[in-house]
């Protein structure tokens, strides 16, 4: 399994530096920081291999996704997958900060990726505002939902595993 894990991160890394950011343009996302939450919002030019069309979302969008966090995400997040030993991700929203990534699918219809990560690391600010943070293993300290922004709708929560 670790060798497993080993290949995968190897190739990962090759795959980030072959497809890394190309657009020159970008420099960082927007960070929107408010009382309730801290995110970074990336623009349709950041290069990541989500698939379909992107677009760059505004902060009513993030503020409806956020909404649909804080109200809905207890009952998406049930049962607990992999949240034995570290934190329940919607008892603790407040403690992660958030990326944000649109995209549209091929029927036309408008998507967030929320991509949180726990914000326990003080000194690396800038960090989580040129690149998504992928992660692999680290339990509920890592996970990713989707917001159907047509719908209004929370969907697909991942959770990551541990090693």
């Amino acid at each position: 399994m670790t060798r497993i894990l080993t290949i995968l991160t190897f190739i990962l890394l090759i795959t980030c530096n072959i497809f890394g950011q190309t657009d020159s343009t970008f420099k960082k996302a927007d960070h929107y920081k408010t009382k309730r939450f801290d995110v970074a919002i990336f623009p349709s030019n950041y290069f990541d291999l989500i698939p379909g069309q992107r677009f760059t979302p505004t902060r009513q969008e993030i503020d409806q996704a956020e909404l649909s966090l804080a109200t809905d995400l207890k009952t998406l997040n049930n049962p607990l997958v992999n949240q034995s030993s570290t934190p329940i991700i919607h008892k603790n929203l407040h403690k992660y900060k958030r990326q944000y990534f649109g995209y549209i699918d091929k029927n036309g219809d408008r998507f967030l990726l929320i991509n949180c990560f726990w914000a326990r690391d003080k000194d690396d600010t800038e960090r989580w505002l040129k690149g998504r943070i992928m992660v692999l293993d680290g339990g509920s300290y890592y996970w990713n939902v989707k917001f159907n922004l047509d719908k209004k709708q929370l969907f697909e929560l991942d959770v990551n595993g541990y090693a």
